[in-house]
């Protein structure tokens, strides 16, 4: 039996030799993924000033988007001491919220009800979670997942009461249909 193998064995390695193991499994040439944790280029920064953190600029940028209006919220409330001022926040949230944009009446509505940067009014919060729900709704509804997302999570958390049939685990279904992981995890614990 070994006798018979061995030929058969030689001339594979012969054959291999003139090929060069190179050959034998060699995976195509392509170029590696961009580096998730370089330096972003300043025409990202210019384009994102919010996302990496330049405050002038989006300060700047909130004139005309009020996303960026909320981002500005963000930064103020939560950058851990260098420019921290509840007050000023409330204020760029104020700005998205008066343009619809739910989740600026979202962080707003929780400033009001912890009575950080402005005065403790849980009734007014109730309005401003109130608020934050119908743009999400409305925004989920043209096909947004994430404002599917945060019209589940004023629902589940009881910030307002379900109209209509709406329900939370509706909202997260269709966050998850539309591509959003979270919402796909809390469709699931729900159901």
């Amino acid at each position: 039996m070994k006798s018979q193998l061995l030929p058969g064995l030689v001339g594979l390695v012969m054959a291999l030799g003139g090929v060069g193991c190179a050959a034998l499994g060699a995976s195509p040439v392509t170029t590696l993924p961009p580096d998730v944790h370089a330096l972003p280029t300043a025409s990202e920064v210019a384009e994102h000033p919010c996302r990496y953190g330049d405050v002038s600029a989006c300060v700047a940028k909130c004139e005309l988007d009020s996303q960026a209006c909320n981002a500005a919220g963000v930064m103020f409330e939560f950058d851990g001491g260098f420019h921290s001022d509840p007050a000023v926040a409330s204020g760029f949230y104020s700005r998205a919220c008066t343009d619809n944009y739910a989740p600026g009446c979202n962080n707003l509505a929780w400033l009001y009800l912890r009575g950080s940067g402005v005065p403790r009014d849980q009734p007014h919060a109730m309005l401003l979670f109130m608020a934050a729900f119908d743009s999400s709704k409305l925004a989920c509804l043209k096909g947004d997942p994430s404002s599917c997302l945060l019209a589940g999570e004023l629902l589940y958390d009881d910030h307002v009461e379900a109209k209509e049939g709406d329900t939370a685990v509706a909202f997260f279904r269709r966050a998850c249909d539309g591509g959003d992981a979270h919402g796909c995890q809390l469709a699931r614990e729900e159901e």
